[in-house]
C-alpha cells in the first residue's frame, strides 16, 4: 500500500535523526506517558511512535507486541500530515486509508486516536495514538489532553537529545583538556564528578557544595556510599559505576533529600572515562535535576483525575434529580386522570382543558426526565447494552411516546421498517424521537408527512426518517436577531435535538447523515451496524 508523504519530508527525517532516539531503550518517563494517553481515553494500547523513512518505530508501547511497524501499515503516516489537529478514526474498517491494513483486517484493530509530536519548527515526528479494536469517538476535550501528552514528549525528546550531546561533549573535553572540562563543570548548577575504580570522588564540581553543604576539599577522596548512604548506594549507584568502568553508558533515575535544596528528581548517567591508550580510568557523572518535569507529569496527572472526577458527580447529579423528580411527577399524571373521572360531567370547559394540559405537561416532564436519565447513560461513553429487536415495534413504541407531539403539528406517518435493528432501546428512542422532532420543527409545511423507512447499505442498516413536505436550514442568527427570543428558542431546540440524535446513533457505532433529495423533503438517515460486538 502507499502512503503520504509530507512537503517537508527531507527537513522532518534529518530533524528525526538529529534526535538520535529511533532504536533507543525503553524509558520510564515515555512510559508513563503511554500509561496516562491509554487511562485518559480508556483504551486498551497505546503508543510513541516515530515515523522513519520506510518504518514506524515505537519508543513505548502498550498492550501492544510489535516494536515497529512499516511505514504502509501505519496510522500515524496520516497523522504527521497535519501537525496542527489530532487525527481521530472511529472505524478503520470503515475508512478507505486503512481499512486494507493488516492490523485492521487481521488484528481487528477499529479505533485510532493520534497526537501529532511536533518540534519547534513545525515537523511532525511521530505521534502520541491510542487503539482500540472496537470503534469508538474521542471527545474533544480528550483530544486535547492527548495532544498535551504529544507536546510533553516532544519536551522530553529534546531533553534526552540535550542531556545526549551534553554527556559526549563532557567526555570529550575530559580526553582532551582537564582544566577545560572542569572550567565548563565548575559553572554550571549540574551535578558533575569523577570517580575512580574504588569508587571515590576524585573531583566533584561547585554544585555538588550547594547540594550536599560540604566543601569540596572535604568531598574529594570520600567513597560514594559514605555520601549517598549504604541503601541508595547498594540498590542503585553502585551497579551503574560498576556497569560504566565495563565499558557502558548507565543512565539512572533517582529521588535524592539533599541538605542544601531538599528533595530532587534526578536523571544520572555515568560515563566511562578512557585515558590516552583507550584504558579506562574512572567514570565521569552527569546529573541532571527533572524536577519540574516530574511535576509537570504529576500536575497533568491530577488534571486528568479531576476531569474524571467531575464526570462521575455530574453522572450521580442526573441520575439524582432524575430519580427525586420521578416521585411528583408520577404523582400528577396518574392524578390527573382519576380527578377528571371523579367529577364526572361537573368540569367547565375551561376546568377540563386545564386538567388536559396538566395531563399532556406531566407525560412530557416525565418523558423529558426518561430521556435524560437515558442520555446521561449515553454520555458517560460506556459500551451501550445492545439487543437485537424487531423494527416495526421499535418504531411504533416511538411514535407512541410521541403522541402530544404528532397532534400538534397534524403529523402522518407511513412505516416501511421490515426487519431487525441491534440497538440499546431506550437510547433508540430518544434518538429516534429526536429526529423526528427536528424535523417537525424545521418543516416549512403546515401539514407534516414523515417517511420512515428501513433497508441495508454496505452491511449497515439505513433507517431513513424523511420529511415529504420539506424542512427549511436552521436560521443563521445574527446580532439583530438576537432580540427575537422565540426565534433563538426555535433554533437552540432544533440544533439541541439534531445533536442528540447524532450522539446516539455514535454511540450505537454508526452516524447520522442528512440528505436533501434533488425531488424535495429532507432526509435524516441513521446508519447502524448490523451485528452485536460478540458477533463479529
Amino acid at each position: 500500500m502507499s502512503y503520504p508523504v509530507p512537503g517537508n519530508e527531507a527537513k522532518r527525517l534529518k530533524a528525526l535523526h538529529a534526535f538520535q532516539i529511533l532504536d533507543s531503550l525503553p524509558q520510564k518517563m515515555f512510559d508513563d506517558i503511554t500509561a496516562l494517553a491509554a487511562g485518559i481515553c480508556g483504551t486498551p494500547m497505546a503508543l510513541i511512535t516515530l515515523v522513519d523513512a520506510e518504518r514506524q518505530w515505537f519508543k513505548s508501547r502498550r498492550g501492544v507486541e510489535l516494536s515497529e511497524t512499516p511505514r504502509d501499515e501505519s496510522f500515524c503516516a496520516y497523522t504527521i500530515m497535519d501537525s496542527d489537529h489530532v487525527l481521530a478514526v472511529r472505524d478503520a474498517a470503515q475508512d478507505p486509508r486503512f481499512s486494507e491494513l493488516s492490523l485492521v483486517v487481521d488484528g481487528n484493530l477499529r479505533f485510532y486516536a493520534g497526537a501529532p509530536i511536533v518540534t519547534g519548527d513545525g515537523l511532525a515526528l511521530g505521534a502520541v495514538c491510542v487503539l482500540d479494536t472496537e470503534p469508538r469517538t474521542i471527545s474533544p476535550e480528550l483530544q486535547r489532553q492527548l495532544q498535551r501528552l504529544a507536546d510533553l514528549t516532544m519536551g522530553l525528546i529534546e531533553h534526552e537529545a540535550r542531556r545526549r550531546r551534553e554527556s559526549q561533549a563532557m567526555l570529550g573535553l575530559v580526553r582532551r583538556n582537564e582544566r577545560v572540562i572542569r572550567s565548563v563543570i565548575d559553572e554550571g548548577r549540574e551535578l558533575c564528578s569523577f570517580i575512580d575504580p574504588q569508587h571515590r570522588f576524585l573531583y566533584v564540581n561547585p554544585a555538588y557544595e550547594t547540594h550536599w553543604v560540604q566543601p569540596r576539599e572535604q568531598l574529594i577522596g570520600m567513597h560514594v556510599e559514605e555520601l549517598l548512604g549504604p541503601e541508595l548506594y547498594r540498590d542503585s549507584v553502585k551497579a551503574g559505576i560498576n556497569q560504566a568502568l565495563a565499558g557502558h553508558d548507565a543512565p539512572l533515575e533517582l529521588v535524592i533529600d539533599f541538605p542544601g535544596v531538599g528533595k530532587r528528581h534526578l536523571e544520572l548517567r555515568y560515563l566511562p572515562a578512557h585515558d590516552e591508550d583507550g584504558r579506562i580510568f574512572g567514570v565521569v557523572e552527569r546529573c541532571r535535576d527533572v524536577t519540574d518535569l516530574v511535576l509537570q507529569a504529576k500536575q497533568l496527572r491530577q488534571h486528568v483525575a479531576e476531569l474524571q472526577r467531575r464526570r462521575v458527580l455530574q453522572d450521580k447529579y442526573l441520575h439524582a434529580i432524575s430519580h427525586d423528580l420521578k416521585e411528583p411527577v408520577n404523582a400528577i399524571t396518574n392524578a390527573t386522570p382519576l380527578l377528571v373521572e371523579k367529577m364526572g360531567g361537573n368540569l367547565s370547559p375551561i376546568a377540563a382543558r386545564c386538567l388536559k394540559y396538566i395531563e399532556q405537561a406531566g407525560r412530557r416532564l416525565d418523558s423529558l426526565l426518561e430521556d435524560m436519565r437515558t442520555f446521561g447513560e449515553v454520555e458517560t461513553g460506556g459500551e451501550l447494552s445492545k439487543s437485537v429487536r424487531p423494527a416495526f415495534i421499535l418504531v411504533h413504541t416511538s411514535l407512541a411516546h410521541m403522541k402530544d407531539l404528532v397532534e400538534r403539528y397534524e403529523v402522518s406517518f407511513t412505516v416501511q421498517v421490515d426487519g431487525d435493528l441491534v440497538v440499546n432501546e431506550a437510547a433508540f428512542d430518544l434518538g429516534l424521537r429526536s429526529a423526528i422532532a427536528h424535523l417537525l420543527r424545521t418543516s416549512s409545511s403546515t401539514t407534516a408527512l414523515i417517511d420512515i423507512k428501513l433497508d441495508i447499505a454496505d452491511g449497515m442498516s439505513r433507517l431513513a426518517v424523511v420529511d415529504q413536505g420539506g424542512s427549511t436550514p436552521l436560521p443563521r442568527i445574527e446580532s439583530d436577531d438576537m432580540k427575537d427570543e422565540a426565534q433563538m428558542d426555535k433554533v437552540t431546540e432544533s440544533s439541541l435535538l439534531l445533536w442528540t440524535a447524532r450522539q446516539i446513533a455514535m454511540a450505537h457505532g454508526g452516524w447520522l447523515q442528512e440528505e436533501s433529495p434533488l425531488e424535495g423533503g429532507r432526509s435524516l438517515i441513521f446508519m447502524l451496524p448490523r451485528r452485536l460486538v460478540h458477533d463479529v
